[in-house]
C-alpha cells in the first residue's frame, strides 16, 4: 500500500479512537490525565510509524534511507574505493551532530533519526580478512580470529611411556586497525590458555608513526623486540608450533609490558629498528609491582633488521608462499631483563634467505647469560627455593629450518635445532644436550587461512625440560618422538 493511503487509513483511525477514549465512560471511571497520557502514546506510536514507513518508501523510490544498511558495486572514478579493492561499499548510520531527536518537545523519548554514513566500506581483503573502514582510510576494523586443533603423540624410552590425544594449542580473538588516521594504529589480542582453555589478554598497544618520518612509538603490552621467530605471528610458522629455543627461552610470543620507539618501520627502508623499555620478560598481564611479587623487575631490548633485497611483507613469514622476489635479511637483538639478584642478557642473530621459486631458508643463534642464577632454563634466573644456589650461568642455542613450496600448496620442511643448557640449570639425572631433527609438510588450501601441517620430531637424547605447546615431555636420558597433526584455521 503507498504510504499516503497508510497514513490516511491511521489518521482515520485516530480520528475516531481518540474521541472515543476522551469521552468514554468505562465501569472503571479512568481519571481526565490517564486518557490523556493513553492519547499521547498513542500519537509517539504513530510518529514512529510514520519515520519507518518514510524509511521504506525511500529505500523503494531509490533514495538515501535515513536509518538503513546497502550494498552496491562501486563506480569507476570514485574518490575512495574500498581498501580491499573488492568493489563492494556500505552505508551505514550515525546519529546527527546536534545528538538531538527531530521530534517535538512532547515526544521526546522517541529515539532521534540517524544520518546515513555513505561513506563506510566493508569487504574481504584476501591478505586481511573482512575489513570496514572509512572511506578516507582515517578509520578502520579488522576484527578476525583463528584456532588450531591438532592430534599429539608423544613417545618416550626413559621413563618409557606413550600419551596420544587432541589439543587446541591456540585460539585467539582479535581487533586490529587504525583510529583517527592511519598513522595511529592498535591491537588487541585474547588468546585461550593450551592447558585450560581460560581466556586472557595478550597483545594489547597503540603505535603512532610520526608522519614524514620513519619514526614511531609503540606502548602497551608488546611483543619483546628480540627474536624473528617469537615476533612472527604463530599463524606463520613453519612448524606446528614454535621452535623448542623460542617455546623455552623466550616464552613463545614473549609478550612484556612496555613502550617501544621504532625506525623505518613505515616505509621500505632497508635498515629497521626498535628499541623499548619493559618490564621484562615473562610479565604480562600483572601490575607495576616488581619482583618477588612479579616475575621481574625491569627489562630493556633492541632488535636491529637489515634488508638486503627483497620485499619486507614477505618476512612476515617463514614460506616463500606468495613471494615475488628474492629476499634476504639479517637480525639481531638483545634482552636484558632484572629479578632481583638475578640478571639476564638474551642475545640473537639471524638470517632468512626466501626465494620466488618456494625455497625458504633461516637460520638463527641465541645464547642467554645470566649472573646469579638460581631458577631454570624457564624462568628469569628467580631462585625456585630459598636454599637454590645461585651461579652464573650460560646457554647456548642454534636453529636451522628449509622448505621448498610445490605449486604454491604443498610444502615439505626440515629443522635442527640445538639446545645446550647450562648443567647447573637442570637435572643432573638428565642430558644437557638436546638434539631436536623435525622433518613434515605444510598444505595450503588457501594460504595461511586454511593449511595443514604434518611433523615428526626425534630427540635422541630427549630433553631436561617440558613445553605442552611443543608436546614436549621431560625425559631422562633416553629417546623422544613427537608426532603431530593440526588443522589451522583463519577467519
Amino acid at each position: 500500500m503507498h504510504i499516503a493511503k497508510r497514513l490516511g487509513v491511521l489518521s482515520g483511525v485516530i480520528s475516531v479512537i481518540c474521541p472515543a477514549i476522551l469521552h468514554a465512560q468505562p465501569t472503571t471511571q479512568p481519571s481526565q490525565e490517564e486518557l490523556a497520557k493513553e492519547v499521547q502514546e498513542l500519537q509517539v506510536e504513530v510518529q514512529e510509524l510514520k519515520a519507518r514507513l518514510d524509511a521504506e518508501e525511500a529505500a523503494k523510490n531509490g533514495n538515501a534511507p535515513t536509518v538503513t544498511a546497502t550494498t552496491s558495486t562501486q563506480q569507476g572514478g570514485s574518490s575512495a574505493p574500498p581498501a580491499n579493492g573488492s568493489g563492494t561499499q556500505m552505508a551505514s548510520a550515525e546519529p546527527n551532530s546536534s545528538g538531538q531527536s527531530n521530534s517535538s518537545s512532547t515526544q521526546s523519548h522517541v529515539p532521534h533519526v540517524l544520518e546515513p554514513l555513505n561513506d563506510l566500506h566493508a569487504g574481504y581483503d584476501p591478505d586481511k580478512g573482512f575489513i570496514i573502514r572509512s572511506g578516507d582510510g582515517n578509520f578502520l576494523l579488522h576484527p578476525w580470529a583463528f584456532f588450531q586443533f591438532r592430534n599429539a603423540t608423544n613417545y618416550r624410552t626413559s621413563p618409557s611411556g606413550i600419551d596420544n590425544g587432541f589439543e587446541m594449542p591456540r585460539a585467539k580473538f582479535i581487533l586490529d586497525g587504525n583510529v583517527f588516521t592511519p598513522d595511529l594504529k592498535y591491537q588487541l589480542i585474547w588468546a585461550t590458555s593450551d592447558t585450560t582453555g581460560d581466556l586472557q589478554l595478550q597483545d594489547a598497544w597503540a603505535r603512532y608513526h610520526f608522519p614524514g618520518t620513519p619514526f614511531a612509538v609503540e606502548a602497551g603490552q608488546i611483543r619483546d623486540p628480540l627474536d624473528h621467530e617469537q615476533i612472527l605471528f604463530a599463524t606463520k610458522s613453519m612448524t606446528p608450533d614454535r621452535s623448542i629455543v623460542n617455546n623455552v627461552f623466550l616464552n613463545g610470543d614473549d609478550i612484556v609490558k612496555g613502550a617501544e620507539l621504532s625506525y623505518g618501520y613505515d616505509g621500505d627502508s632497508p635498515i629497521r629498528d626498535a628499541v623499548a623499555i619493559t618490564s621484562g620478560q615473562r610479565n604480562s598481564n600483572t601490575d607495576f609491582e616488581e619482583y618477588p611479587t612479579n616475575s621481574a623487575d625491569w627489562g630493556a631490548a633492541n632488535r636491529f633488521e637489515w634488508k638486503l633485497f627483497g620485499n619486507w611483507k614477505d618476512y612476515e613469514q617463514f614460506t616463500a608462499l606468495d613471494d615475488k622476489k628474492p629476499l634476504l635479511v639479517l637480525g639481531g637483538g638483545l634482552d636484558y631483563t632484572e629479578a632481583g639478584a638475578a640478571g639476564a642478557l638474551t642475545h640473537v642473530v639471524d638470517m632468512q634467505y626466501d626465494l620466488p621459486e618456494g625455497t625458504s631458508v633461516y637460520a638463527a643463534y641465541l645464547g642467554r647469560y645470566t649472573q646469579d642464577n638460581g631458577g631454570s632454563p624457564t624462568t628469569n634466573g628467580s631462585p625456585t627455593s630459598a636454599t637454590a644456589a645461585r651461579t652464573n650461568t650460560y646457554d647456548s642455542t642454534v636453529r636451522v629450518m628449509v622448505a621448498q613450496l610445490i605449486q604454491n600448496h604443498f610444502e615439505p620442511f626440515a629443522r635442527y635445532e640445538y639446545l645446550s643448557f647450562d648443567p647447573a640449570e637442570v637435572h643432573s639425572d638428565t642430558n644437557p644436550r638436546v638434539n631436536d631433527i623435525t622433518l613434515g609438510a605444510n598444505y595450503y588450501f588457501y594460504g595461511h587461512r586454511a593449511k595443514l601441517t604434518g611433523a615428526a620430531s626425534y630427540l635422541p637424547n630427549g630433553s631436561p625440560v617440558a613445553n605442552t605447546l611443543d608436546d614436549l615431555i621431560a625425559s631422562h636420558r633416553g629417546a623422544e618422538v613427537i608426532l603431530q597433526i593440526q588443522f589451522q584455521l583463519m577467519i
